[in-house]
């Protein structure tokens, strides 16, 4: 099967949308309506380093797309097409295409996103990749580079879920569904929602502390952290407290929350934005200024005192 009958018989059906054209040209066209900006983001999953190469297509699907899609919830964006790109390795067959389009179809549903085009190659270690569009007021995008000393941290959901699914990955029965790694959810209402009133925001992706790290470097300030504030699921409880490795769930990256700032001006605004964006929104810091120019998140347990990891959280290189 060559590349135009992949597209053909895979890609064609899902993208029956304007700007795709049919995927009969190279590139697609697409209009950025008044008063907003373009927001474009791309994300590459190798085979081996950021799925197992035992996945299934449907969750490499899933994996791929919901990762893209929360670094566009990071900015509060709201997402309107995408580019997909298989780097076709030499055991992926028709099963696995299969299963992809499968889920990466519902998806696209899910999150209101048309697939506008992309690319097939051959390649010697198989890879996915998603580059992501989206639009958003020029106003009110969210970046990292907002944060300022007083500022409250909060991050949403729970943390540590997505290293938990990993160390299970391919252990689950059915009964027990997907887990936040297989299937991460990228928080897009709450990025929606929090554009214009949150001062700085990342998603969850590299591991806690290195992400809440990125905002620090960027907004230039420091933050300290009650290790013990932070949300976990009940399985993350029980992994920190039997193995007492805390730090790995904030280290472990994968989670796609999002953590951000907020000023005490609108930090009353967070009840309802929680409610509408149905995601618990916990406090788990505040941000202070650092004359040393040590940008960089502390955290700290139940007695005051730093809490040293060993990593940060998940490097490319």
């Amino acid at each position: 099967m060559d590349e135009f009958d992949l597209m053909a018989r895979y890609l064609m059906p899902l993208a029956a949308n304007d700007a795709a054209r049919g995927l009969a040209d190279d590139a697609a066209v697409f209009d950025i309506p008044e008063g907003f900006q373009g927001v474009v983001s791309t994300d590459a999953l190798v085979s081996g380093v950021h799925f197992p190469c035992d996945a299934t297509g449907d969750v490499v699907a899933r994996r791929a797309l919901g990762s893209a899609l929360s670094d566009l919830a990071a900015m509060g964006a709201t997402p309107t097409g995408c580019l997909l790109t298989w780097g076709i390795g030499p055991d992926w067959e028709d099963t696995f295409f299969t299963r992809f389009a499968d889920a990466f179809k519902a998806d696209l549903s899910t999150y209101k996103v048309d697939l506008w085009g992309g690319d097939t190659v051959r390649a010697a270690t198989p890879f996915i990749s998603v580059c992501v569009q989206g639009i958003g007021r020029k106003s009110d995008l969210l970046s990292r580079s907002g944060a300022q000393a007083g500022d409250a941290v909060y991050v949403s959901g729970t943390i540590g879920d997505g290293f938990l699914g990993l160390q299970s990955f391919g252990t689950a029965t059915g009964g027990d569904g997907v887990s936040a790694y297989e299937a991460p959810v990228p928080q897009l209402a709450l990025g929606q929602a929090l554009a214009g009133v949150a001062s700085a925001c990342i998603d969850v992706s590299d591991g806690l502390a290195a992400d809440l790290d990125h905002i620090c470097r960027a907004s230039q300030i420091a933050m300290e952290v009650e290790a013990m504030a932070v949300p976990l699921s009940a399985a993350g409880a029980a992994y920190a407290q039997d193995r007492g490795q805390l730090g790995t769930l904030l280290t472990g990256g994968d989670d796609y929350q999002l953590a951000f700032t907020v000023n005490a001006e609108n930090e009353h605004k967070l009840k309802d934005i929680g409610r509408i964006a149905n995601v618990a929104l916990t406090r788990i810091g505040a941000v202070s200024q650092s004359p040393e120019k040590h940008y960089a998140a502390r955290f700290m347990d139940a007695n005051g005192a730093e809490i040293g990891f060993e990593n940060r959280g998940y490097t490319h290189l």
